[in-house]
């Protein structure tokens, strides 16, 4: 057991993320922090934290100004700081920073999310070419084959997961898992929501301290579906006035799905992906962070 306790001693600055905001930031004791690498269940998992802080089962309960990206770079940071602050609620608080370059405090709750690197590399390629603007292109350019050596093969940078690599998430993993004997951070899987959304629904309920009836479970899991939060990502990209960055707002929840290498991978390419993944993971951590299983 690791008896440090976490501490932030590193900045992250990239095209999306600067955590300088983490200065000027006041955590409060009942805060809830989901932390997670882009396209890991980021938006899937603030929208079951915020259905269940309200008892409502609805999607909609979940935005970014209610919710909001903390450390995001391209954004006014001391005004979200300020939006936080003005919250009476309960907040829950995105950020894609490895623990490192976060503020922790033993009070509050750290909802670790993490998926099959080979699936984020994916689900992040089909996020970036659905973007109306090109501007990170870059780290899909080329055939898939190439682009998918890429992520394989690159460094972690200080940049943090906006240069979103093999090495850069497995970072992250591993910052918090360093950590997992703490009892305030929770790891989720993303197979594992796919899996047992309800179970993962009672998980959330029992480490957020809100008592759930078995009514209401089934009502979250339903409205918390992939299918129900793309149709409510669709119903409000037809508001009038509404604005987004994505040619296809309802598109940014993808399928919900793994394996997405299937058919766009070949043998050698995985066999690269194995290979350093073994080089970079003990064999535990890297069974945990593919599947969101443990041995015994």
């Amino acid at each position: 057991m690791n008896r440090m306790m976490p501490e932030r001693v590193a900045d992250y600055v990239g095209p999306v993320t600067n955590t300088d905001v983490w200065a000027d930031f006041t955590i409060r004791a009942d805060d809830i922090f989901v932390c997670t690498p882009p396209k890991c269940g980021t938006t899937w998992t603030q929208t079951l934290v915020r259905m269940l802080l309200t008892g409502q089962a609805d999607p909609a309960v979940y935005n970014n100004s209610v919710s909001p990206w903390l450390d995001c770079g391209f954004r006014d940071r001391a005004a979200q700081v300020a939006l936080l602050e003005a919250q009476e609620h309960r907040r829950c608080i995105k950020t894609h920073t490895p623990l490192d370059g976060i503020t922790y405090d033993p009070h509050a709750v750290y909802l670790v999310v993490h998926r099959h690197p080979v699936d984020v590399h994916f689900s992040f390629r089909d996020h970036v070419l659905n973007m109306k603007d090109d501007w990170l292109s870059y780290m899909v350019e080329g055939t898939v084959s190439e682009a998918f050596a890429r992520f394989v093969d690159f460094p972690a940078t200080p940049t943090g997961t906006d240069d979103l690599t093999l090495a850069s998430v497995v970072h992250h993993f591993q910052s918090f898992w360093a950590f997992r004997d703490l009892p305030n951070i929770h790891f989720l899987h993303y197979a594992e929501l796919s899996r047992d959304l309800p179970g993962q629904i009672r998980r959330l309920a029992r480490i957020l301290g809100i008592d759930v009836t078995p009514e209401a479970v089934a009502d979250l899991a339903a409205a918390g579906s992939f299918s129900t939060m793309k149709a409510n990502a669709k119903k409000q990209s037809e508001e009038p006035g509404f604005q987004s960055v994505f040619r296809d707002p309802a598109q940014f929840f993808s399928t919900g799905t793994g394996n997405k290498w299937e058919g766009r991978l070949n043998a050698a390419d995985m066999q690269r992906y194995g290979d350093r993944a073994n080089v970079l993971l003990a064999p535990e951590e890297r069974m945990w962070l593919e599947t969101g299983r443990r041995n015994g």
